[in-house]
């Protein structure tokens, strides 16, 4: 069995894909660029990914998605576009936090819970269509109260978002 790959080389994966997808073809600079990290950082993972057959390279060269890598980077950023689009569609968190967020949790959610998300999504656009814009619609009145009677008191986590919520 394959050793499961850190978040650290999944978010190397999906980045990858993304930039394959947006401007061919992907250097070990456009990667460095994308995640503000050192080229040598890059270089080393790329490595790493290479001697688990996940992408190909050669010095100097382009870096391509092997079909394995492919295959894991499609799952990896179908997890965040999952969780991304509920932050930003349904939970009307904003857009670069939703992307940071959903981010980070796309490396430790479960399959399971994860599954259980999309088939929430799917039942609430599927299955009762008449209802769940209405539903959406008034959760986001329910926060824009929120949002009115905590913008009154800023020690509450709604109305703080730098406050964590425990």
């Amino acid at each position: 069995m394959k050793e499961k790959l850190s978040s650290n080389m999944e978010m190397y994966l999906k980045t990858i894909f993304q930039l394959e997808g947006e401007n061919p073809p992907v250097r070990v600079k456009s990667i460095a660029d994308s995640l503000g990290v050192t080229m040598p950082s890059v270089s080393e993972a790329v490595r790493n990914l290479k001697a688990r057959g996940l992408v190909e390279h050669v010095s100097y060269g382009q870096v391509k998605l092997s079909a394995d890598g492919r295959s894991l980077a499609i799952r990896v950023n179908e997890r965040f576009e999952s969780l991304r689009r509920f932050l930003i569609d349904v939970l009307r968190v904003d857009d670069s936090v939703a992307e940071a967020e959903a981010c980070e949790i796309e490396h430790v959610v479960g399959r399971h819970t994860l599954g259980r998300l999309r088939l929430f999504i799917d039942w609430m656009k599927n299955h009762r269509p008449r209802d769940v814009d209405d539903c959406i619609t008034e959760f986001h009145r329910y926060l824009d109260q929120r949002d009115e009677r905590d913008s009154e008191t800023s020690d509450h986590a709604v109305g703080n978002p730098n406050r964590d919520v425990v």
